[in-house]
């Protein structure tokens, strides 16, 4: 794992000590490596070479005036910007509760005076590669949880794609039943009421045949707009291909006969403010699934369809 370990010349030590000669025997220990050293003979000062530039790692003696090194640590500690930072503890205390109090108050080494240059520089070396390998572990992690969040939103986008009608962005066949069906489901168990709605564009094959067929893709695009505004957000409205809608309401109980006029009377509007070469004009089947009613979603739709045909032929017998 060595060749995680940063270059001496890249890392940066801060060294942490009120004895003059303390500092510099550190110091040249450690320039003799490589390493970048910068050297504090008080804990105030410390602290604010800590806070203005994060060093890799920081070797800190505890009997230090003003203020210790355990007192360093906790506000190091305390600190976003310096939580993360490596902490040795240099002390002459050789006592088990001094190890324990460094340990506590979250230093990961404890070197105890005299020190051996070998031992000094081998904890140094323990220490940076523990938080080289702890960092790589981090940004592996973020990776991965970037690549995670990336491939869901692919997918949504993917099943979304796959739910939706590309003219209209209304729900497709496919999307239509896959959540209706959920809906019908939920219905039947709770045993409430709900209606279904087929509609159908009128004329459509004479527009497309005289106007073309960019004209009657806007119809169709208009209708779903129409059917849109008309219904709730609650309600699964669907082009299931060509001229033809669907529209499942889960959870009504008021008087189906109200949907044809409330659609009517927004396509009636459309037509008075857009003065286009056409005239919208729907024909509807409702249908209503009754408490205890053993049937299912396609012989609603089925039932629906069937109900709107007798609505066209009215309209075309010139009984609306």
């Amino acid at each position: 794992m060595a060749n995680l370990l940063k270059s001496a010349s890249e890392t940066n030590i801060l060294i942490v000590d009120d004895t003059p000669d303390n500092l510099r025997l550190l110091a040249k220990i450690l320039e003799l490596q490589g390493y970048i050293i910068r050297k504090s003979l008080n804990g105030k000062m410390a602290l604010q070479a800590a806070f203005r530039h994060p060093p890799d790692l920081i070797l800190l003696d505890i009997n230090m005036p003003e203020m210790n090194g355990y007192e360093v640590c906790q506000q190091l500690k305390a600190s976003k910007t310096t939580d993360q930072i490596p902490i040795i503890f240099i002390s002459a205390l050789d006592q088990m509760n001094d190890k324990l109090q460094a340990f506590e108050l979250g230093g990961q080494d404890y070197i105890t005076k005299p020190f051996q240059e070998l031992e000094v520089l081998m904890r140094i070396k323990n220490q940076l590669l523990i938080k080289q390998q702890q960092q790589q572990l981090i940004e592996q992690n973020q990776r991965l949880e970037h690549e995670i969040q990336e491939r869901l939103k692919a997918e949504a986008e993917v099943m979304e794609l796959s739910l939706t009608d590309e003219l209209t962005g209304l729900y497709n066949r496919r999307g239509f039943f896959w959540l209706a069906t959920q809906q019908f489901k939920i219905v039947q168990r709770t045993q409430m009421f709900c209606c279904l709605l087929f509609v159908d564009l009128d004329g459509l094959k004479q527009i497309n045949d005289s106007l073309g067929h960019e004209i009657g893709d806007k119809m169709i695009v208009d209708t779903a707009q129409i059917l849109k505004q008309t219904f709730r957000d609650s309600d699964i409205v669907a082009r299931l291909g060509g001229d033809e809608f669907v529209i499942f309401v889960p959870a009504w109980s008021r008087n189906t006969d109200e949907f044809y006029p409330r659609l009517q009377a927004n396509i009636d509007r459309f037509n008075q403010e857009h003065n286009y070469s056409y005239k919208l004009s729907i024909s509807v089947g409702v249908t209503q699934c009754a408490l205890n009613e053993n049937v299912s979603l396609q012989q609603l739709i089925e039932e629906a369809d069937k109900l709107m045909y007798e609505h066209k032929r009215a309209k075309r017998l010139g009984n609306h």
